[in-house]
Order: C-alpha cells, then structure tokens, then sequence
C-alpha cells in the first residue's frame, strides 16, 4: 500500500461502435477502461481522486499540491495534447507519475523519435514527413524514392488515430491521395513510410535514468497470426473490435538492440515506463514508434508482460508509483550498496558449519540483504512495496 494521496487525470469516453480516419479524438480510455484502472489505483493506495476534465484538476489545484499526479489524459489529437498535465505539475513544482512535458513531446512526434532513437543506433523503415502541400512537386518525387508498399499515417498522436486497417498503399498515386486526406482532416504533417513485414513486438520498460528495472518482450498477434505481410494495426482492430487481438512472451529482440533501447529510456530527464512498438524485420528490429503515455488497462500488452510474472492490474499500479523516481533512487542507492558489500571477500555468513563466501553465492546473498534492507526502506517510506519488487529488480 502507498501511504499518499494519488490524483488520476484520465479520460472516460464512450466505448466507440464506429469511427473513420478523420477523427481526432480515438485516443484516450473509455468509460470501461478508465473505471478499472481507477479501481486498481484505489486498492493500492491510501488516497484517491479522479478527474476526467482538466478544467476541473486545474480549479481544484491548489488542495493537490502535496499528492502524486497520474497524468492519463490523451484528449484530441494535437501535438502537444500528452504534455499538458505533465507541464501543469512541473509549472506547479506538483509531484508526478510518468515522463515529463519536453518527453511527451518527442516521443508523440513520430518523425523526431525516429530520429532521436537513430542516434542510439536502433533504426527503422525509411520515411519521409510531409509538412505541406506547396510544393506539391517535390512531395510526390520524394513519396516515389520510398519502396511500396507504404504506410500513410498522422505524425502525432496514436490510439490509431486517423489509421485504418486500410492505410497500406500498393501504389504511389493511392499513397499522395490518402497523405492529402489525412493532411485535410487532421491539419497536421503526415508520415509516409515504407511498410516492413514480419513479427509486431513491444518492448515494456519501468526504471528511470539511472536504471532500468523492468524490461520485457511482448509480441502482439492479430487473428491468430503472428508474422504479419499486409496488416496493420488500425483503429478497427484496436478501437471498434479487439477480440481478434492476443500476446505471448517472446524474444526476438537481440541483447545488443535491447541495451540501445534501454540507455534511449534512460536518455531521457524523467521517465518511469514506456511502450516501445516495433516490428522484427529480415532478422532486426525496427522502431515505430515510443509510448510513454500507453494504455495501461487489464487488455493491453503493458499489463499482459506483468500478468505473467504473477502481477494484479494494482500490483502494476503500485510498482509503476513505487518506480517514481522519488522512490526508486533511494532504493536504487541500497541495492547498489549492498552489490558493493556482496561482491567483498570480508564478509561471510556460516551455514551448515561450512563458512561460504558472499562471493561463492552473490545473487542469493543480494537477494536475501537487498530484501531485508528493501523493507527497512518500506518503514522510512511508510510503503509497503509490491509483492514482486525483487524479481523484477533482478531481472534482466
């Protein structure tokens, strides 16, 4: 149980029967979502409250100033629409979940964290961002230097927002017609970009820029395929009907592309999770894009890659508040102690009349310290701590 106060800023929007690629508003948790998510937060700590305006957060603001903020608000599609809450709390020096404003802003540009994620090695398909029309020429001729077939889709955003299950082109003219529909509808630049068969893979990660704590591999599966050669994941599969969607535990992502993926999270000034979607292509991953603002409701790829290490959707929620950075580096600076006393020929312990060096048996020795002082911890920080909280420290 977390001893504070926590503040849910989320949406509650109606479960969607219909929609099509103009709609800016597609992203955010419906009714159904939002209720169990709330619930989960509820039984893992000592104080709720939700608001699903922020016009009403921010009249309310000032009673807030020493609660835990959980930003989950998406809103209509714009670039700056994740950032607002986060930037509310930093303007308000309010304590809060999640990455920052300035983080939310490159990852919710698709462009820039492709280009962001280039300089940490790991890549992904060739593209080509339209900001406008003027020069009608020059969009066409650079749209053909890409190879078909290509994936048209708004650059901000997701929750498959103004993406359907039909936004694959075959040809070049289809591909300039729908990127100027899109252009029209969403009033934004459009990401043209080549379409990349093979396996769909999310990277879930929790820690902070010291570490990362939680790192693993989901493969999504639509329809009971698990390679995909013209599917993509379109608002019909994720927004109208999501019955044909399933996971599984995989490992298709290398140690070394893991590694440039783990040191992009902990580039950033503040980030406690992230969803990191690709698709593993001719043997190599390869970014679409990064989700630090996920959906984190009980049918969703973050929650199923804690399920199976035996995680409560309120388990999840506590370990992500428990990860908040205010927490974590304490417990980061104990851990890292008690690594430093493992890995020293001092200190023996005697059992079964034989004395055993720490270094015979470190990770049980760490385990065992790490836990007593990890709950010593929980009585200076008034928490009890997640019931996996070692497992997952110690994964890798």
């Amino acid at each position: 149980m977390i001893n504070e106060k926590i503040v849910l800023v989320t949406d509650s929007n109606t479960k969607r029967t219909e929609a099509s690629i103009s709609d800016r508003n597609l992203e955010g948790n419906n009714s159904i979502a939002t209720q169990k998510i709330s619930n989960a937060i509820k039984n893992c700590c000592k104080e709720f409250q939700m608001y699903t305006k922020i016009e009403d957060f921010v009249d309310n603001i000032k009673q807030h100033k020493n609660d835990l903020i959980f930003p989950m608000k998406y809103g209509k599609n714009t670039p700056d629409s994740k950032s607002i809450i986060p930037g509310i709390c930093e303007g308000m020096n309010m304590r809060y979940i999640g990455a920052d404003d300035y983080t939310h802003m490159i990852c919710n540009d698709k462009y820039t964290s492709k280009l962001f994620a280039k300089q940490f090695g790991i890549k992904s398909a060739p593209c080509f961002l339209v900001r406008n029309f003027d020069n009608k020429e020059y969009v066409i001729e650079a749209i053909k230097n890409l190879k078909l077939p290509l994936v048209i889709k708004p650059n901000f955003g997701g929750g498959s927002t103004g993406i359907s299950n039909n936004n694959i082109c075959f040809d070049y003219d289809e591909a300039i017609k729908l990127c100027e529909k899109l252009f029209y509808y969403h009033e934004m630049p459009i990401l043209v970009e080549e379409y990349l068969d093979g396996q769909e893979i999310e990277l879930i990660l929790v820690g902070n820029k010291n570490q990362v704590v939680f790192s693993q591999e989901v493969q999504l599966i639509m329809a009971n395929k698990e390679s995909f050669d013209k599917e993509i994941w379109g608002f019909e599969t994720k927004k109208i009907d999501d019955s044909s969607i399933g996971f599984k535990l995989s490992s298709y992502i290398d140690e070394c592309t893991k590694e440039k993926i783990h040191c992009l999270f902990k580039s950033f000034y503040k980030m406690e999770f992230m969803r990191v979607d690709g698709r593993f292509h001719n043997g190599e991953f390869h970014l679409i894009e990064l989700s630090p603002d996920c959906y984190l409701g009980d049918d969703c790829a973050f929650y199923y890659a804690f399920q199976k290490h035996g995680y409560s959707l309120s388990d999840m929620f506590e370990f992500l508040i428990f990860s908040n950075s205010g927490y974590l580096s304490i417990s980061f600076l104990i851990i890292s102690l008690f690594f430093f006393i493992a890995t020293s020929q001092i200190i023996h312990f005697k059992k079964r009349n034989t004395l055993c060096s720490i270094l015979d048996r470190p990770h049980k020795t760490v385990a065992y310290y790490a836990n007593f002082f990890h709950q010593i911890l929980a009585q200076i920080l008034h928490l009890t701590l997640p019931k996996h909280t070692l497992l997952v420290v110690f994964h890798k």
